[in-house]
């Protein structure tokens, strides 16, 4: 289970960038979305896309201008943030098959 440990779901116009942003973003997009969709997987939604156009519509967005202070991961239940390898860039002999 990932989590803040203390929710911030209000701060984020009721969608929570921590389950639904595939990156675990908390000041913003990644800059990778495209039409509103997630650079990890294009099938999703930008959750701060979601994020942004809720906010616009409950008349918020001045929430955010103000930066969140980084995230202490050491605090979360499932050891931190998740770890992509691609297996493209790997050297060959020393990637995670080897």
């Amino acid at each position: 289970m990932r989590g803040l440990r203390k929710c911030r779901l209000g701060d984020f116009a009721g969608i929570c960038p921590i389950t639904r942003c595939a990156k675990h973003m908390l000041n913003g997009p990644c800059g990778g979305s495209q039409e509103g969709k997630c650079e990890v997987n294009p099938d999703l939604d930008c959750a701060w896309q979601l994020i942004y156009e809720r906010a616009g519509a409950l008349g918020i967005l001045d929430r955010f201008d103000e930066i969140v202070p980084p995230h202490d991961w050491s605090t979360g239940l499932d050891g931190g943030p998740r770890k992509v390898i691609r297996e493209d860039q790997c050297i060959a002999g020393l990637g995670p098959k080897a």
